[in-house]
């Protein structure tokens, strides 16, 4: 399955761009890090943030994800000019089996945000969620704002870093991570959101008020 089949099935043809989540209304917001501020009283990064971050992502991923489900990933990045390609670096160092880039698919389209239109190029790769290295994934999109850490998706030629989207084909749901603040899921099924929602709520590594779902 392809996803754009896949959005146009479940989900409406809802768009996969970065306001993707307040398009729908079954989904669940997480805040990440905890009460730590990224940086230090004297400036430095506080470190305790971004392990709280990699932890509750950590604990997330096995609720989204079996090794065997397969997996769309979509990869948007946003090139300065509409003629360039952009390559984020993402396939090359983030899935286990190199073969499958021969799979790849690239198509481009325009996002129109707040009347200005924004050329996005998207990648697409079916792969199984094993096939993706998904604990450094977790740690390099936690990175996107703060270039000391290592490692980063690369974004050279583009107005702002590479999105990407975890799409679990067995079940629907999709994942976004988008930086050290966050991740937003979205669900077509009301059980499994629910299901989901009282998973990461039961999680000691969140508190309450951190979590926020819309049924």
């Amino acid at each position: 399955m392809r996803i754009q089949q896949l959005m146009k099935e479940s989900y409406n043809d809802l768009a996969l761009v970065p306001n993707f989540y307040y398009q729908w209304n079954v989904g669940i917001h997480v805040e990440l890090g905890g009460e730590h501020y990224q940086l230090k009283e004297n400036g430095k990064l506080n470190m305790m943030r971004f392990e709280t971050a990699y932890r509750q992502v950590f604990c997330i991923l096995p609720l989204l994800f079996q090794k065997t489900d397969d997996i769309i990933v979509v990869v948007q990045s946003f090139p300065n000019e509409a003629e360039h390609t952009t390559y984020p670096n993402f396939f090359q160092r983030y899935i286990r089996e190199q073969n499958r880039k021969y799979t790849l698919l690239l198509r481009s389209f325009n996002w129109v945000d707040e009347e200005e239109s924004i050329v996005v190029q998207q990648m697409e790769l079916s792969c199984k969620a094993a096939d993706i290295k998904l604990e450094l994934l977790t740690k390099t999109l936690i990175h996107e704002d703060f270039y000391s850490l290592k490692p980063q998706l690369r974004k050279k030629h583009s107005m702002y870093a590479p999105d990407v989207f975890l799409v679990n084909v067995r079940t629907k749901c999709i994942f976004h991570l988008y930086d050290d603040r966050g991740c937003e899921i979205i669900n077509k099924n009301q059980a499994l959101h629910e299901e989901l929602l009282h998973a990461i709520k039961s999680l000691n590594l969140f508190m309450e008020e951190e979590i926020q779902s819309k049924p």
